[in-house]
């Protein structure tokens, strides 16, 4: 009910608390990654056209059961909701903030490899709140954008001071052509008990064909967008199909329960999902998007409080399913 409540609370927030803004807003996702670096493109495969109004998204995706190496198996359901909205602000100045959330079940069963010899499980539900503020200009062909986020990731139970993951990323897209769109940015971000994650992102929007694109933009809205890349085919305006993947790292706090030596420690997963998306959009303000694919390169770690790693396990490819739901006002 606590997740439900959260998830609730995201939403209505998104849709009614944000005003109606004029401008383009800025995608800034929940992970700190403002893949859509300019506002102002208009990609036919990326939802409803940006920059119509406020943004309020939510998705599902169900992880199934899977091995993990040394024995054992576990399954994941994964829930999303984001909300974002822009303002212009001084000379061709954009300013734009995202509320997200995602909340994340973990189900263990049996002995394995990352669970403590007096534990029955590693961890179990986890949340990330994210809120990100975002700043961007336009320079001729340049639009040049900087966010930053703060972030709470934490095991039910565990201390939200202890939680804080504040990260940022500075990024410029160049527009060749309004089918040619490339740029690149740099995102830094905290880690729990570790030193921060420094990665450069590439961004990319190429028209190969008139009813065929690659990008990293067109993911749907509430699915955070981490380092990745899709192909799309839009055999029309209304419907498009994508393969992609991309990669995913998540590092949590965790409560005080269980083995004295992993209270309040830190929990990691990490992979890569591959997979088949297809879209709808209906009209200029609803969009639809249906996820199948698998997860793969799995690996599950489990920290003290001090960052020393006490376990480090892979595991099989992760089958998972999903559906997202967007609405720009």
């Amino acid at each position: 009910m606590h997740l439900l409540r959260s998830l609730f609370l995201v939403v209505i927030l998104s849709a009614l608390v944000i005003p109606r803004a004029e401008a383009e807003p800025t995608d800034v996702a929940g992970t700190a990654i403002a893949s859509r670096v300019d506002p102002t493109s208009e990609e036919p495969s990326s939802g409803p056209p940006p920059g119509k109004g406020p943004l309020a998204a939510a998705g599902y995706q169900h992880g199934f059961r899977t091995g993990i190496n040394g024995g054992g198996s576990f399954a994941t359901s994964t829930g999303f909701a984001a909300g974002q909205i822009g303002y212009p602000v001084g000379d061709g100045y954009i300013l734009g903030g995202q509320l997200a959330w995602q909340g994340d079940w973990y189900s263990f069963y049996g002995r394995n490899g990352v669970t403590l010899p007096d534990q029955t499980r590693p961890w179990g539900t986890v949340q990330s709140f994210a809120v990100s503020a975002s700043l961007g200009r336009r320079f001729g062909n340049w639009w040049m954008n900087a966010a930053f986020t703060t972030r709470f990731s934490y095991e039910d139970g565990a201390s939200l001071g202890d939680s804080f993951n504040p990260g940022g990323i500075i990024a410029a897209q160049y527009t060749f052509s309004p089918s040619l769109k490339l740029g690149g940015g740099v995102l830094v971000n905290a880690r729990m008990e570790e030193e921060p994650l420094i990665i450069p992102i590439p961004f990319v929007y190429w028209e190969i064909l008139d009813n065929l694109v690659l990008s990293n933009s067109i993911a749907p809205d509430a699915y955070p967008r981490g380092p990745g890349l899709e192909i799309a085919w839009r055999p029309d305006p209304a419907w498009s199909l994508a393969f992609g993947g991309r990669w995913e790292y998540r590092r949590f706090r965790l409560n005080q329960a269980g083995p004295e030596i992993q209270r309040g420690g830190v929990g990691e997963d990490e992979g890569v999902p591959l997979w088949v998306r297809l879209t709808w959009r209906m009209g200029d303000h609803l969009r639809v998007d249906f996820l199948a694919g698998a997860s793969v390169a799995n690996r599950l770690r489990l920290a003290d409080a001090n960052g020393k790693v006490l376990r480090s396990v892979g595991t099989d490819s992760i089958p998972h399913l999903g559906a997202f739901l967007s609405y720009r006002f």
